[in-house]
């Protein structure tokens, strides 16, 4: 059987000791304040990030280059490994697009991207399935492969933000529901659709949003059962431990928390709740 290495891109936001147990490879995605480029977790780690946000810096971020994908690759396929690429939605990003082209600039060789459709532990959650299938039950590439559309359609993401400025800033939801959510001052429950942010329904309050979405994950979870389950946060720990703390009542397990790296969390603004839970089918 081939050997077989897996390379993402940044924002899986999976913890380090997942990282290094399946040796999993990294392409940065990167942060920029002002005329300063960033690699995310490189050269600038969340307190910095998060320290210059509450200082009112409002930086812009930018998707690994073909380069950044062909030194990553080229010494992988030279020690004689397959490459299995998950990397976070087309319709956030250029980081597939990249990666395709470093594909081509290599002449095409053994490496298989594939669009997750999600960031953050969305994505992470997706590494984890494949690396556990590839590393512990020995399934071939070619099954895994097989295997990996289905996986994505088990992972959920449902989250609320304290306001969609940052959202429309970057052009990451449209601007006229930023404007519809300054007015009457909604929360919108937002979740993935397609690999897109959408709004899933509109609570007036920040309270009523969070127990929806606690609500909306039941729903699921009850059909489809429960694998992984993480809370996610920014700059808002406290509102987060509370959070978690409510949901670990709900489905009778130990929640870790998952801060937002600083390329998402550009898009999303500091004070967000998320969960992020992948579903047993």
């Amino acid at each position: 059987m081939k050997k077989v290495k897996i390379v993402t891109d940044s924002t899986c936001y999976l913890p380090e000791e997942i990282i290094k147990k399946y040796d999993i490879k990294i392409a940065p995605l990167y942060v920029r304040f002002g005329n300063k480029v960033y690699a995310e977790h490189v050269a600038i780690q969340d307190e910095e990030y998060y320290e210059r946000m509450g200082k009112g810096e409002l930086p812009d971020t930018t998707q690994p280059s073909t380069d950044d994908f062909i030194k990553i690759y080229e010494p992988l396929l030279k020690e004689g490994y397959s490459i299995i690429s998950p990397l976070m939605s087309t319709n956030m990003s250029g980081t597939v697009n990249a990666a395709n082209a470093a594909k081509k600039a290599l002449g095409n060789p053994d490496i298989y991207i594939f669009d997750s459709q999600f960031t953050s532990l969305g994505l992470g959650y997706q590494i984890l399935e494949i690396a556990k299938k590839l590393y512990e039950e020995g399934m071939s590439k070619e099954g895994v492969i097989k295997e990996m559309p289905s996986i994505k359609d088990k992972m959920n993401i449902f989250f609320v933000v304290k306001d969609l400025f940052y959202l429309a800033r970057l052009g990451r939801i449209g601007h006229a529901k930023a404007l519809v959510g300054s007015i009457v001052k909604i929360k919108p429950i937002l979740y993935f659709h397609d690999g897109f942010v959408d709004t899933l329904e509109q609570p007036r309050t920040l309270k009523k949003a969070k127990q929806r979405t606690l609500e909306l994950t039941k729903e699921i979870v009850d059909k489809r059962g429960l694998k992984y389950i993480s809370v996610i946060w920014g700059d808002n720990r406290e509102e987060a431990e509370e959070y978690r703390d409510l949901c670990e009542k709900e489905f009778g397990v130990k929640i870790p928390l998952t801060r937002l790296g600083p390329v998402i969390a550009t898009h999303t603004g500091p004070k967000v709740l998320s969960i992020h839970f992948y579903t047993e089918r």
